[in-house]
């Protein structure tokens, strides 16, 4: 099957919004926080699985190969937000917890963060058209797979 013409001026504007808000968002935290939003994104990430996620997990939730995300996690390691623990259940596996300068972290950058949803996503559109949104996404959802 080949897209329309409506399909893909769809596709190129869904991508272009993503790509859009992102970047602005990037820049926000960068000025404003001295955090890459991919830091946020992994801070965010630990915080709502309760504090912890196995390494193959961190990369799923991060759209990162496992090899990106040990390099990402050093870095995050070294600046005092994460540490790393071989699993109990499994020795060969590793734990990614969040640590208390990153709940820290987190909390300190999140007002920037929200502000920029409302600002960038949230704000330009209506109650209803927010719901139309998030239905209309759910369809490309995981629970496709």
């Amino acid at each position: 099957m080949v897209p329309t013409d409506a399909g893909m001026r769809a596709w190129r504007a869904f991508l272009e919004a993503h790509a859009a808000v992102s970047k602005q968002m990037e820049r926000e935290l960068r000025e404003e926080c001295e955090l890459p939003l991919s830091w946020y994104d992994a801070l965010v990430q630990l915080y709502e699985a309760g504090g912890s996620l196995r390494m193959h997990e961190l990369a799923d939730h991060l759209l990162l190969s496992r090899s990106a995300t040990t390099r990402f996690a050093d870095r995050l390691e070294g600046a005092g937000f994460i540490e790393r623990k071989s699993a109990t259940s499994d020795r060969r596996g590793t734990v990614v917890l969040l640590t208390e300068d990153g709940r820290r972290e987190l909390k300190r950058t999140a007002p920037v963060h929200v502000r920029g949803i409302v600002q960038h996503f949230v704000g330009q559109f209506d109650e209803g058209e927010l719901q139309q949104i998030e239905a209309l996404f759910a369809r490309l959802g995981p629970s496709r797979d």
